[in-house]
Parts: structure tokens; sequence; C-alpha cells
């Protein structure tokens, strides 16, 4: 390595100064904690370091190791350190923290942490001594722990979280996938409550559907906007923790984001470490555990109004106490929501019908008796009642609907989840364990069949309990091979009520008995066809993935998870008097109906075993730049029809229809092949990722819905190509200032399906998918002080979501265009904020859709309703109101 002319000169006065700089380091040694003196380098301690600087890093090592320190200063600010975390000697933390760096360090003879750089062995013996400036720099880091300020101010640079997306901590840009992390307070200082505010914060995510009726899309992959009713694995898992949420039924309970450590969204499948139903991604919330270091507490306030609509309130709180200092602590968290509707029903005579309520509690326990081991119990009630879908009527009036009954539901979660970790010195243990019940509920107006002279009405109630494990052994890393190895297991039991009814005044008025009182719990009236059933899910998988390090710059993964699944529907004791029901109608009623008892059956998707796979080779040519190339699987396990494949599969309503509902859909799959680079420039004052990606799939699994009696079912047809570009871009190119871009193009389309497959599902060729071509999300922050170190920001956050059809164009069954087919029109969005904060206390004010943009931004392509056109929620102002301990 050449040299300039000042380090000639130092060089050279080296020897003269030899004195003076043994005293330095002498200095430094004493300077240090008394243990550090004569220490045993093969002595562990334990280390838990994630800072993302070099000179946090090495004063947390000095801190929590008990040695003095001593580096040149001018790799204080140097990026890319690897976290550590665990029981270590000094030189193996060392070795981990500076993983893919070109620098070593040691512990030396006199229990001293050095650190120099590996591309010349002058100048590692020169920065072991240091020059003046560098040992002063070093002392004072030691004296001030690490806190010492430089002659210039640090340049501000881009906050980087750290992710367990790996099933291991490391810093977001070393990881070689598409991933979006948000931290807890950035979910709070955006507003960030809902699955959809989440979704306009991300690349190449978008949700449709309203409340926990709601999906995620993620690179195109998605055929149409309506969520089925059959509970088939959505494309997306959403999990809390290790608990997979959208593995309960068409309802996925929405977490509320207070006291989240983070939210993960990993774009692309994750079928190795994740297993099924994650087809094209997943979506993690990460809570805070308890923490027996010290008190905390908070609470939030959330006021606000909605333009022709309710009023909003959010209530929120924590506390964390410790019980034994540093061995002991619980955490309790508790919210309640209250968000006014913003759609009127003259049907119903009812004004902001779609009103929401929800309220929560989490409690957790944390026990760390020594440095190996850890428990961790958690238990979580939630509970969620939407009193109406947010969609209307455009023929009716502008937020009018006019479904006869609300399209209302229930969702109430409970789980405890148990975690045990213990440090075996060369990989850490962990188990996590999970029971879990979910009680659902909802009721829909199918106002489009044969209205108005008959009443569909349909009602579904779902309880599941689960029983999820995931043990896993992790290696600490920084070797030449880091791996991961677990096993999981899912096992899942629902009982399913599904009823279609009619009213008791229409029962009434057409003179219509026999039919018993409903078990539908929201509204009263008589059910016609009832379809009660039991199913199982049961999933179990051997899992793991590698990574060989050929050099600290070059290395190569591979994983490989086995899947040994089965989802069975067994039908038990019901009826079906829908043929029965229509005569009596149209023969002018006054008439009881005879009931037509359905018989046993059995479905299965029968016991199978599914392989997916990933590689991906990964270059880190500076500490500031990752690339990869990646090639990932993902999939969703099969799924029976249940009560729509009865009768033959043919419709009772129209027996001509020629859709024809299978007993089951297969399973899918695809594989992502995918290009990626994640950088850091400017000292870390600018971070630009970019993904490239290619997506066959095929056959599909897609939601189709049978059109004489608008039976939702689950089918396989053709072949479809997902392809785009992801740009996430992060600044903050002055203290104060944080900008935000991310950028989304991609083309999704089908380009293979026969006649049959057609037909059934009203798909062509080159049809595009159920997604917009191209979005933009960006954002930007100015925080500055004010006097008295009181503080103070302003924000701004805009998004733009392009057009996209809301389904395939044809009618199903008949091959003709669709009159429900619509392209969704692009939209923007526009959020503003203005907070203030002293001390413990903050105060914000917002607005959200703030230009009250009422385009639509989702069509329901199912036609059972006639309200089925969505807006974003009205321009809402409010003010948060928070404290914090």
């Amino acid at each position: 390595m050449s040299r300039t002319p000042g380090q000639e000169m130092g060089a050279a006065r080296r020897p003269a100064r030899g004195v003076l700089l043994a005293g330095l380091a002498l200095a430094a040694v004493l300077s240090g904690p008394a243990s550090a003196q004569g220490r045993d380098p093969a002595a562990r301690c334990d280390v838990k370091i994630a800072e993302p600087t070099l000179g946090q890093a090495l004063a947390a090592l000095s801190r929590q190791c008990g040695a003095p320190l001593l580096y040149p200063y001018d790799l204080a600010l140097t990026r890319g350190v690897s976290p550590v975390s665990g029981r270590y000697t000094v030189d193996e933390a060392l070795r981990v923290m500076l993983r893919g760096l070109p620098l070593t360090g040691e512990q030396t003879a006199s229990g001293t942490i050095t650190v120099s750089r590996s591309d010349s062995i002058g100048e590692k013996n020169m920065y072991r001594a240091g020059s003046w400036m560098a040992g002063a720099s070093a002392l004072a880091l030691v004296f001030g722990g690490g806190q010492a300020q430089a002659a210039e101010e640090a340049p501000t640079t881009v906050e980087e979280l750290i992710v367990t997306a790996t099933k291991r901590a490391e810093p977001l840009q070393k990881v070689p996938l598409s991933i979006s992390a948000v931290s807890g307070e950035q979910l709070s200082d955006r507003g960030v409550e809902s699955f959809a505010d989440l979704a306009r914060t991300v690349p190449g995510v978008v949700q449709t559907g309203n409340a926990s009726f709601a999906k995620f899309a993620v690179r195109g992959i998605q055929t149409s906007n309506t969520t089925s009713s059959p509970g088939e694995q959505k494309a997306v898992a959403v999990y809390m923790d290790d608990l997979p949420l959208t593995s309960f039924s068409i309802l996925t309970p929405e977490i509320r984001p207070y006291d989240i450590s983070r939210v993960e969204v990993l774009r692309g499948p994750q079928g190795t470490l994740f297993g099924s139903g994650t087809l094209t991604g997943a979506v993690r919330f990460i809570t805070n555990k308890p923490d027996a270091g010290g008190f905390d507490a908070s609470l939030d306030v959330d006021l606000g109004d909605t333009q022709g609509g309710g009023a909003r309130g959010r209530y929120n709180g924590m506390i964390n106490l410790p019980i034994v200092e540093d061995e002991l602590a619980v955490r309790l968290v508790g919210y309640y929501r209250d968000e006014g509707g913003y759609i009127s029903n003259d049907v119903r005579g009812e004004k902001n019908v779609d009103s929401t309520r929800g309220w929560g509690a989490r409690g957790g326990l944390r026990w760390t008796p020594n440095e190996l081991f850890s428990a961790t119990l958690t238990a979580t009630y939630d509970k969620n009642e939407i009193g109406d879908a947010s969609a209307f009527d455009p023929a009716a009036g502008f937020r009018k609907a006019t479904s006869r009954i609300p399209f209302e539901a229930d969702i109430e979660l409970t789980s405890v989840n148990a975690v045990l970790a213990y440090d075996l010195g060369w990989a850490d243990l962990s188990s996590s364990t999970t029971f879990a019940r979910a009680d659902t509920a909802w009721q829909l107006d199918v106002d489009t069949v044969l209205a108005p002279l008959v009443q569909f009405y349909f009602g579904e109630q779902i309880v599941t309990d689960s029983f999820v494990e995931d043990v896993r052994l992790v290696s600490k890393g920084g070797e030449r091979l880091d791996w991961v190895v677990g096993a999981f297991y899912l096992d899942q039991k629902s009982d399913f009520l599904d009823v279609t009814l009619a009213s008791q005044s229409y029962l009434s008025a057409m003179g219509i008995g026999g039919l018993p009182a409903t078990l539908n719990r929201f509204s009263p009236g008589g059910d016609y066809a009832r379809d009660i059933r039991k199913r199982k899910n049961y999933e179990a998988a051997l899992y793991g993935e590698g990574t060989y390090n050929f050099t600290d710059t070059l290395s190569l993964t591979g994983g490989l998870r086995i899947t040994n699944y089965e989802y069975s529907d067994r039908a038990l004791d019901g009826y079906n008097a829908t043929t029965n029901f229509l005569t009596a109608v149209f023969t002018g009623g006054n008439q009881a109906i005879d009931l037509t008892p359905t018989p046993a059956a059995y479905l299965s998707t029968g016991r199978k075993t599914k392989t997916t796979g990933k590689v991906s080779l990964n270059w880190r040519p500076t500490s500031d730049a990752t690339l990869y190339a990646l090639a990932s699987q993902g999939f969703r396990r099969g799924h029976p029809n249940g009560g729509s494949s009865l009768n033959g599969g043919k419709s009772a309503v129209d027996p001509s229809d020629p859709t024809i509902v299978p007993a089951a859909a297969e399973a899918d799959s695809l594989w992502n092949y995918e290009l990626g680079a994640k950088t850091s420039w400017l000292n870390g004052r600018l971070i630009a990722n970019v993904a490239a990606y290619y997506i066959p799939w095929g056959p599909m699994q897609v939601s189709l819905v049978r059109q004489s009696d608008s039976a939702p079912f689950v089918g396989n047809i053709g072949k479809a190509v997902s392809q785009g570009v992801e740009v996430e871009l992060r600044a903050r190119p002055t203290h104060g200032l944080d900008l935000g871009l991310n950028l989304t193009l991609q083309d999704a389309k089908v380009t293979s399906v026969n006649a049959t497959e057609a037909l059934i599902s009203g798909a062509v060729d080159g049809a595009r998918l159920a997604s917009p071509n191209f979005q933009a999300q960006g954002f930007a922050r100015y925080t500055w002080e004010l006097a008295g170190g009181d503080e103070a920001y302003v924000q701004a956050a805009a998004q733009h979501v392009g057009s996209y059809p809301n389904s395939f164009p044809n009618t199903p069954g008949v091959g003709t265009p669709s009159p429900n087919f619509f392209k969704v029109p692009s939209y923007e969005n526009l959020d503003l904020a203005a907070g203030w904060s002293r001390g413990n206390l903050k105060l914000v004010a917002y607005g959200e859709n703030v230009l009250n943009n009422d385009t639509y931004v989702g069509i329901n392509a199912s036609g059972s309703a006639t309200s089925r056109y969505s807006i974003l929620r009205p321009r809402t102002l409010g003010v948060r109101v928070g404290w914090k301990y």
C-alpha cells in the first residue's frame, strides 16, 4: 500500500517518539478497569453489540469485557460492523465484529483491545502504537466510556436496523435479501396503524381488502383483489413473533403496532426458513420483550376527526417493571381503538356504519438467571369488531352503501408463547412454543344474487386452536461456515359453520316456515343452508441454511426445507334446502320448507411432502456494499373446497353453470430469481438499495367464484410471469434532515391459459395480474433543536399507486367480458405532521389524506354485493400526545 508524504514522515520520526508512545500505551492500559490487568485471553464475557459504527462497537466491547481500548480514531466512523450476541473471548468477538472489513483486532498480553488495518504490516504496527493524535483520541474514548467527541462533529448517518430475518441478528444492509424494516419509533412517527398504512411505506407491496379481510400482495403475485371465503393459504404470511396469523381463516387479526420493536417485510419467497404460506414473502411483527435492566413506561393518546365521518380515539399504555434487577422483569401493554366510520347506509337509515372498535393486552415475563439462559413467557389478547365494510355503491351516491345487513365481523385472538434460549458456547439453541385460539365471525349480504326477490345472506363462524413449535440451533457466526438448522411443527384444528339465511321479516312476509333459527350471531333469521365442518391443518418441517465464507468478502448460501403437510376437511351434520327455498319463493310462498340433509364427506389434500430450496452468491467488495444473486423457492399447500364442492361441484342455483368446483385445489410453488445491491455512500449519509427479479408462476392456485351462486372456491389455472425492479433510497444529507424514496416498476401478466381454465376463471393470455405496474413512496422529515433542549420536527409522506385490474377480464363460466371487471385507477396520498417534544413529553399534530383524495382505491371483483367500491379514509386531522419514562 502506498503512503502519503505525511505517513512517511511519521514513520521516520517513530523511533524518536517511542518513549512518548509507550507512555500513551501504558496510560491506555492503566486507564482501563482494574480487572483488565493480567486478563486471561481465554476468558469469556457476555457480549451484546449492535452499534452501527466501529467506534461505538469497540467502546461497547470495552465496557462489556472490562478491557482498555487503543486504536486509530480515523477508523471510528467505519460502518459495516457485524453484530455480536453471546458469550465470547475478546478475540472471538473481534473476529465476528470485523468480518468483511479490512481490519484486524486482538487483545494484547496486557489486556488492551487493539484494532488496525490489515492491508499493511507496517501500518498495523504503527496503529498499534499510534500517533499522538490517534492515541489521544483512543484514550478519550476509554475515559469517556465511548462517548468522546471528535474535533469535528461526526457526520450524520442513516439509522440502520438490526434484523433477524435469517434467524440471526444482522445489520439490515448486510443481509443478502430484499427486506424493508421499520422500527417501532418510526411506526409511531409515521402514524402506521394498519396493514394498509404499512404497505404504503415499503416498495413492491400492495394491500387489498378492508380491515381484517385485507391481504398483502408482493411483487405482483395476485390475480384478484377479492378475498375468498374457503380460508386458503395467502401468498404472504403475517407473523406476530413466531405465530403465523394468516393460517387462521379468511380473517387475519390486525396487529396494533404499539410497543413493537420493528416490522420486517421480506419480499420474495421465504420457503426455506419460514415454510408454506410464504409464496411471495412474509411480514414479521417483532414485539418488545421485558427488560430487567430498568423501569420503562409510556402512555399515548391519539384523537382525530374524519371529514364527513366519525371521530377517532386511540389509547395505548406500556409499563416495564424489573422484579429482580438484571434477572427478572415483567412488561405489560394495553390498547383501545375506536375508529368512527365514514360510510352511510340509507337503506338501513344509519350513518358511519363502518366504525370499528378494538382492544387488547399483551403481558410478558422474562427470566435471565445467568448469562447463558433466558426464558420469556408472553400472553396476548386482541379483540376487533368491524361494524361494516368501508365500501359503497356509487349508484346510490358517494359514500352510500345499499346492503340490507352490515358486512359485520368479530375477530378475537388469544395466544400464549414461551421462548427458551440457551448459549451453548459454540451455538445458540432456542425453542418457541405457542398456543393460540382465534375466534372469528362475519356476515355478508349477497345482494346481487337473484335480487331483489330473494334474500341471500351469508354468515361464517370459525374457531381455530393452534399449536406451533419452532426449535432451532444457530451458529455463533464469523467462522468459515455459518449455519442455521431447525424443526417446525404446526397443528391446527378448526370448527367451521357456514350458513345461508333469510331475515325473519322476509320469511314472515312470504309465509315461509320450517327453517331453524339462524346460527349466525349477528342478524336474526332462518337458515336454509348449513354447512358444519371440522378442518385440520398439519405441517412439520426440517430446515437449514448454511453460508460458506470463501473469503471475508465472498460467500455462498444454500438452504433447504423439507415439509410434510396435510389439510383435511370433514363435513358433519348439515343441510342444504336452497332449491326448496327458491321453489317456495317463486311459487308464492305460504309453505314450509323441507330440509335436505347433506351427506357426511371427507376431503383432504392427502399427506404430501414438499422440498423447497434457496441458493445465493454474496459479494461484499467494500464494507459499504453487499451484492448478491439469489434463487429462492416458495409454496402454498393444497386446499379442499368444502361445501362449494358438494353436489358434484355443481351449482344448486343453476345446475347448468359450467363451473365445476373441484374437491380440492393443488398446491402451487414458484421460483424467484433476483439480483440485488445494498450500498452505503457518503460515510453512511445515503443508503441506496436496488433489486431486480424474475418470477415464473404456474400452475397458479387462485381464488375463484362460481358465477350462478357466488360460491367461492380455490382452483388451479395457467401460468404467469412477474418481473420488475425495486429501489429504496434513504438519506440524511444534513443534521436533522431525513429523506426517503421507494420506487417499484413491474410487469406481471398471464402467459398461458387453456380454454377450460379461461372459461372457469375469466383469464386470457396476456391479462395483467391484479397489481400496479408502478408505485412510489417518499417522505421527508426535518428535526431541529429549540431553546432549553426542546425538539421540533415537520414531516411529509406521499404515495403514488398506479392503476391495476381488479380481476381477470371475462365473466367466469360465461367467457364474455365481465361487468365486474374494472381497472382500479391510480391514486395519490399525502400525510403531514408536525411535532414537539420536551424531555419525556411529545405532542404531534397530523393530517392524513390531507388533499382529501376520493379516487377509488379498490373495487371488489366478486360482484357478490353492490357496495364494493372503496376509497382512502377521507381527510383526517388529529393530535397525538405521548409520555415516556
